[in-house]
């Protein structure tokens, strides 16, 4: 189905990169009109990423710009260039949003911070999400997810107990905790603005909300004073609780033992009647102090068997397990995703028929019907004819003054 929930609602989308786009898409996912602004001179640093459709590079080709931006409209106008603003603020005048996630003082410069925009639109809600927000000591420090990851302690806290840092790269912040605390933000916003008739000005400074999602070794922490030591994929209140190989290469299986009856289910899967009768492995405290003894009698056991095969046979006795998928696997084979119509196909005027992931929430229990990702500057002729009325000559004027492009 197209939802109906964000009919009417029209944003204007400066955002670039990852955490930006992220939350303007689930605006468009949900059925609003998003306007994305970009150009050639400067395009989305994303429409050069890979991976490309059947590797071949372009500006229309990259998924990984696809993934973030289904659905919007791309509008082709250099920023840099004289008349611009002027553009910008039109546009802004016929919005409900406009989005940015510059480095503070860059919408200032460009004489479009949010007192020039509520001049022409009094309600106007204004996005901006720089990395410490637009004041304080650190405002002027400049980062991506991978660095906001990092002073967020996410990557500190991710690796294994005896290795060094490893990180779990950009999801977390571009694409999840970042993206989805500014939608709730503007759609918090939206709402008081149908209440009151008031507009709303909304500083989201990311490390703040990649901090939210620290929250329990933070809490633990300020509670204890000693830092939380990394767990890798242990737990620090079950074992065995980790990933073991499997026969074939590259190839694992997740098995977390969550209760001491499940101990003795695994024992006699196993068919090691000698662990079952051990007194010091009996509860859950006793067996994370052989950790090790514990981890290699499973990983013996599940090394002769596929990820699948070792699956079945825990899943039976009671044991919680599961193949470590790909994303390649999860696409292709797994049967949960495939039942609830996870992706879908879009035809695409350059990648033709092209997978995309749908959002994980459905709609009137309905999965979201996705729209194909804009080609660059696609839309351009059409926005300002439709959304601001221009005639056919002065687009023409506009495109030959090198302001559409």
């Amino acid at each position: 189905m197209v939802p109906k929930f964000l009919e009417g609602v029209r944003i204007t989308d400066l955002t670039w990169a990852g955490a930006g786009p992220y939350s303007t898409k689930v605006f468009s996912d949900l059925g609003a009109e998003v306007l994305k602004v970009e150009s050639r001179v400067r395009p989305d640093p994303v429409r050069g990423g890979k991976p490309y459709k059947d590797g071949v590079p372009g500006l229309d080709r990259s998924g990984y710009f696809a993934s973030r931006n289904n659905g919007k409209k791309s509008v082709a106008v250099d920023l840099k260039s004289p008349g611009a603003r002027d553009l910008i603020l039109a546009l802004a005048a016929q919005s409900d949003v406009i989005s940015n996630n510059f480095a503070p003082g860059a919408m200032e410069r460009l004489k479009l911070g949010y007192e020039e925009l509520r001049a022409v639109k009094p309600d106007i809600v204004y996005l901006g999400m720089p990395m410490y927000g637009e004041d304080g000591p650190l405002a002027g420090m400049l980062g991506v997810g991978m660095t906001i990851a990092a002073v967020a302690g996410m990557i500190d806290r991710t690796g294994y107990h005896d290795g060094p840092p490893l990180g779990p790269g950009t999801h977390f912040p571009d694409h999840a905790v970042n993206p989805y605390h500014a939608a709730f933000a503007v759609l918090a916003a939206l709402r008081h603005r149908r209440l009151t008739g008031r507009g709303m000005k909304i500083d989201l400074a990311q490390v703040e909300s990649t901090l939210n999602s620290m929250g329990v070794p933070f809490m633990e922490w300020s509670a204890t004073g000693v830092e939380p030591a990394r767990e890798g994929n242990r737990s620090r209140s079950h074992a065995p609780h980790n990933i073991f190989r499997c026969r074939s290469e590259d190839a694992w299986c997740a098995v977390a033992v969550l209760g001491d009856e499940e101990w003795q289910a695994l024992c006699r899967t196993m068919g090691r009647d000698d662990l079952a009768g051990r007194g010091d492995l009996r509860l859950a405290e006793g067996r994370l102090g052989h950790v090790e003894e514990v981890e290699a009698a499973v990983a013996a056991w599940i090394a002769g068997r596929t990820p699948e095969e070792a699956m079945a046979e825990l899943q039976a006795a009671g044991i919680a397990a599961g193949v470590v998928s790909s994303a390649a696997n999860l696409m292709d084979h797994d049967p949960q995703l495939r039942a609830r119509g996870y992706w879908q196909v879009i035809d695409h005027p350059e990648m033709g028929e092209t997978r995309f992931s749908s959002p994980p929430y459905l709609v009137d229990g309905e999965r979201v019907e996705l729209k194909r990702p804009p080609l660059l500057g696609e839309h351009t002729e059409e926005v300002l004819a439709r959304v601001l009325g221009y005639s056919p000559d002065r687009i023409a004027a506009l495109r030959d003054a090198a302001l559409l492009r």
